[in-house]
């Protein structure tokens, strides 16, 4: 068998073009076979949205595994072929193969916007290194900076080739070794395709090779790119000479090639008589934590927040401060403290109107960490928060979320008393258990600190459908993703103040109107956080099992939820009560108003059976419940449905007809599209999807489902001994969301 074995981008299409031709049936090629590589791939592509399939492809590996595995056992000679190229134009190379999967946010109109934009997300991949367990961040590294591990994991450790023993001849620009069964190639992108030719020539004797030209950057649509990121790409000199002189890089070129390399991709020197002092050798900056300041109009607040940060800070912590549209000076207030402290880390961001949890993705876009610490501008931080906090997401990789109980400050600072007097440090990590515990005090937002999964693994949130309530989510969040930590000890000083938002809401307001506030904004989190469960199934990011437990569970408490809110919605409203029929006014000729039947929320995911959609749908004219197995609809029906997610394509119905027509026509439609026409056949269930073409209420997600059955019967009429009067068209077992 031969196997072409290289890092990308060094000629691997070419090769295989060249080799099928020749052997085929017995050719195969990958990127990498190690779990050093797929691990951070898999938890890459299911982390973004991006198709990267092509990029999976390149390391489908199952055929390759079991023909070497035969091959081994067989003692078949195993020919890899293997590749080396200069490893900054690699780079390049293959951030513009993976432009789409991987780089895409970068490509604007402009070529040269878009090459600049390019070479700043590869340069700081060379040049600062993360341990965040980031699973994008983490994967772009390992594939910028492959040829610092490629060979040991690839070459080295699966097949014993010890390619640091044997020296490489540079100028024929290829060598071969032999180990047992296997023989490799190992040839130089430079010196293709000469070194590949007479490499094969030799690897089999008595055959002549003419390589190809394939899938060349620059004959893409892409190519003006490429070109102008080749042109603008630059990296620190102190940074190219580590780049080549790591051991798995120098062997491979000459003295005379490496530093032509180095002034090739060297950033240019300053021009004026002032030298610039040498920057680190390895100049990769890594920060354990962020912390992140939200302010809006809290000046007078803002400098203690700051001084009581400052007076713990670590070299390992940025600050990410984003002024939400404030009006008070507060911007200035910040900058006047972080002016004496120029070693402090800080990305000040201001917003010309208020976001509120809006500006997230924008600060996680601008974090360089894995953990997000919340100070809130109006608060301060107790002494030994920052290590803390960062000591437990260290000491425990599944932590996604850490909060603390707080001391309340009143409006000038002086301690009045402790949030939590009775609470004990916890461990949280049980979805199932979580609602029983949402009353306590362990999801103070103003002591949060997330890791940044907590944001980044789902969709941005709908401020329509979830207005409010960031820190009623991530607790949720973080227990679907890993575990969250409660620590007993006050970590933060929370002042009470007049604009405290949970003031500014009505938290402590008896009134009517208040208490149907929060309890619609509670009912808001709990469908958001149903929302956050089906998007992770939908992503194959939990497993179905313990997905249906949670859900069970958590749909029990969102239907409590909406309980208490609509009847503080009828008591607000006076619609809790029906008419007295007594009083006069309620038969004065006053015009009926009909009621709006109950409206189901269908979520991917989940099929809801007869039995669960008929305490809803059978209140609807046209549909006849009281049979756990079906649902029965009339001649015809409408059902107003709510399909929340925006890229649901379509509604799958089990269908099933009369037993009193052999084959029958029904017609289906959403929103009163064009209805699609079914057969149906008697005695057979049939399995339906009404494709969503249009939306007439794109943003809450209402939709009409049609059901029409000309064909209906009474069977009371086809047979006088049958009791039953109704209407009967289809039979409707189940419903679900794809």
């Amino acid at each position: 068998m031969i196997l072409t074995l290289t890092y990308a981008k060094v000629c691997t299409t070419s090769l295989h073009h060249l080799l099928t031709e020749r052997f085929p049936g017995d050719v195969f090629r990958s990127h990498g076979l190690e779990p050093w590589i797929l691990d951070p791939l898999e938890r890459f592509a299911a982390a973004v949205t991006a198709d990267t399939s092509g990029l999976r492809g390149s390391f489908d590996n199952g055929p390759i595994r079991e023909r070497l595995a035969h091959a081994r056992a067989t003692g078949e000679t195993i020919t890899i072929i293997s590749g080396v190229r200069d490893p900054v134009s690699r780079s390049l190379s293959v951030a513009m193969q993976n432009l789409e999967a991987a780089f895409a946010d970068c490509v604007s109109p402009s070529v040269q916007a878009s090459a600049e934009a390019i070479a700043t997300r590869v340069a700081d991949l060379w040049l600062r290194e993360t341990t965040n367990g980031d699973p994008v961040r983490t994967f772009l590294e390992k594939m910028i900076r492959a040829p610092f591990e490629w060979f040991e994991q690839e070459l080295a450790g699966p097949f014993g080739f010890d390619l640091r023993e044997q020296a490489f001849d540079t100028v024929q620009g290829y060598s071969i070794q032999s180990r047992d069964n296997v023989r490799l190639l190992l040839f130089r992108h430079e010196r293709a395709p000469a070194a590949i030719e007479k490499g094969l020539t030799e690897l089999f004797p008595g055959m002549d090779f003419v390589l190809p030209h394939d899938n060349t950057g620059e004959d893409k649509p892409s190519g003006g790119i490429y070109r102008a990121l080749r042109q603008c790409f630059r990296l620190p000199r102190a940074t190219l000479e580590a780049i080549y002189a790591h051991p798995d890089v120098r062997p491979y070129f000459g003295e005379d090639e490496i530093t032509a390399a180095i002034e090739r991709w060297a950033e240019p020197a300053p021009q004026s008589a002032w030298v610039m002092p040498p920057p680190p050798a390895a100049p990769r900056q890594t920060f354990a934590a962020t912390v992140f300041i939200p302010l809006r109009n809290h000046a007078q607040w803002v400098g203690a927040q700051i001084d009581s940060l400052l007076a713990q800070w670590r070299p390992d912590v940025e600050l990410v401060l984003v002024d939400d549209g404030s009006q008070d000076g507060s911007l200035a207030a910040a900058l006047d403290r972080l002016g004496g402290r120029p070693e402090v880390m800080a990305t000040v961001m201001r917003n010309s109107t208020a976001l509120g949890h809006g500006m997230l993705p924008a600060v996680l876009g601008l974090s360089r960490a894995p953990v997000i610490i919340q100070a809130d501008s109006d608060d301060i931080a107790l002494p030994g928060r920052l290590d803390t906090i960062i000591g437990h997401f260290a000491a425990d990789p599944d932590c996604r979320l850490v909060t603390s109980n707080a001391v309340l400050l009143s409006e000038t600072g002086i301690s009045i008393g402790v949030l939590d007097p009775h609470a004990a440090d916890a461990r949280l990590d049980d979805p199932v258990a979580l609602p029983d515990l949402q009353h306590n005090s362990y999801w103070l937002g103003a002591s949060s600190a997330f890791h940044r999964s907590v944001i980044e693994a789902f969709p941005p949130l709908d401020p329509e459908l979830c207005a409010y309530g960031l820190d009623l989510l991530t607790g949720f969040r973080a227990i679907l993703l890993g575990s969250q930590h409660y620590l007993a000890q006050p970590l933060v000083g929370w002042r009470q103040h007049a604009r405290n938002s949970h003031r500014v809401i009505g938290t402590f307001d008896a009134t009517p109107a208040s208490k149907e506030h929060l309890a619609a904004i509670a009912f808001m989190t709990r469908a958001q956080r149903l929302r956050d469960l089906a998007w992770l199934q939908a992503q194959s990011q939990i497993a179905p099992e313990r997905a249906a437990r949670i859900d069970a569970r958590w749909r029990a408490d969102h239907s409590a939820q909406a309980d208490e809110w609509i009847r503080l919605r009828n008591r607000l409203t006076g619609t809790h009560a029906a008419p007295n029929p007594l009083d006069s006014r309620a038969s004065e000729g006053a015009a009926h108003v009909p009621a709006v039947p109950p409206i189901l929320t269908l979520t991917r995911g989940f099929e809801w059976s007869a039995a669960q959609l008929d305490p809803a749908l059978s209140r609807w004219s046209g549909t006849y419940g009281g049979d756990s197995r079906m649902l029965w609809i009339s001649r015809q029906t409408a059902i107003t449905l709510r399909i929340p997610e925006p890229d649901a394509e379509a509604l799958v119905l089990t269908l099933a007809g009369i037993p009193y027509v052999d084959r029958q026509s029904v017609f289906l439609s959403l929103d009163f599209a064009p209805p699609m026409e079914i057969t149906l056949v008697a005695g057979e269930s049939r399995r339906v999807t009404v494709p969503i073409v249009q939306r007439r209420d794109p943003a809450g997600g209402l939709m009409t489902l049609m059901i029409r059955a000309p064909e209906a019967v009474r069977p009371c009429n086809l047979d006088p001994a049958n009791p039953d009067q109704r209407m009967l068209g289809v039979a409707l077992f189940a419903m679900q969301v794809i």
